[in-house]
């Protein structure tokens, strides 16, 4: 299983909706904030880029990044618990 980091500007988004949260359900996730999220998938960042990009507004600003270990972090420790069982070792 990969993690993918799914970033994106709020600001950015539809009002009418907010497509990224209820995307991510569909996913084991963790928040790391606002408008960022970890997702466990065997699919690819670009699979996952396409498959969000038709909610958002064109000038949308989104990464889909592939997280790997190790990390540095300051938050949560549910979050940091949730990628440190998950993350790969390089």
């Amino acid at each position: 299983m990969n993690i993918l980091l799914i970033t994106y500007d709020h600001s950015k988004m539809s009002p009418l909706a907010e497509p990224v949260p209820q995307f991510v359900k569909n996913y084991n996730h963790v928040q790391l904030s606002e408008s960022s999220y970890a997702i466990e998938t065997d699919e690819k960042t670009t699979t996952i880029f396409h498959k969000i990009m038709p909610f958002l507004s064109e000038n949308a600003h989104l990464f889909i990044v592939t997280l790997t270990y190790p990390f540095a972090g300051q938050g949560l420790e549910h979050v940091q618990e949730w990628l440190k069982k998950r993350l790969p070792q390089d």
